[in-house]
């Protein structure tokens, strides 16, 4: 589901190669026209559109063909993602099953190479596509080799932020910010809950 105002086509062609692969069922939905329309109504803010154009959008599809074959939406939060809250809550952080939020990026690349998939996709830089030339690293300011590092020590080792700049030689102010990146987006990784009161 590309939103051809800012999704590259060569984003799009590498999805559906990659779908042709397997075989399975697909339809293509260009999501512009819809987000387009929900701009007519909604006060401009290119930072809430960007969420609302790549994934609660596509999340509103995505539930609605589940819906209709009786299927269950798969996730594609990966561990990394999911630690730093890198997803937008009800968008592509809403899923029925997330087979791969046990593992890190980089462990995700991996499996991929064992796999045989093309080298282009698993070196492709990656981006939710919220906005033109959005990419997660740039966005984030930091190489997910080194957010894998830190929330490994952090959350594997249950080391402190001071032990994990000391051992991954990473500036003590960017394991903070990875850290409290974590801690910031808690919210989007618990279920609604009620008042005490």
């Amino acid at each position: 589901m590309p939103d051809t105002t800012t999704t590259p086509k060569s984003e799009t062609e590498d999805a559906v190669k990659i779908i042709s692969l397997t075989g399975i069922e697909h339809k293509l939905i260009d999501i512009k026209p819809i987000v387009n329309e929900y701009s007519m109504y909604l006060q401009p803010n290119e930072k809430a559109k960007g969420n609302l154009r790549a994934e609660r959008v596509r999340t509103n599809i995505l539930y609605y063909y589940a819906n209709i074959e009786n299927y269950l939406v798969l996730g594609s939060s990966d561990k990394s993602e999911h630690l730093i809250g890198y997803f937008t809550k009800f968008g592509d952080g809403a899923s029925d099953l997330t087979p791969i939020v046990s593992l890190y990026k980089l462990q995700v690349r991996e499996i991929a190479k064992y796999l045989g998939i093309p080298e282009n996709i698993i070196l492709k830089k990656s981006s939710p596509h919220l906005w033109k030339d959005h990419e997660a690293e740039k966005e984030l300011g930091i190489q997910y080799e080194e957010v894998d590092s830190i929330l490994y020590c952090l959350f594997e080792k249950k080391l402190t932020v001071q032990e994990t700049a000391e051992i991954t030689k990473i500036d003590k102010k960017t394991v903070e910010k990875i850290y409290e990146l974590n801690i910031n987006s808690e919210h989007k990784r618990l279920l609604a809950t009620k008042p005490d009161r």
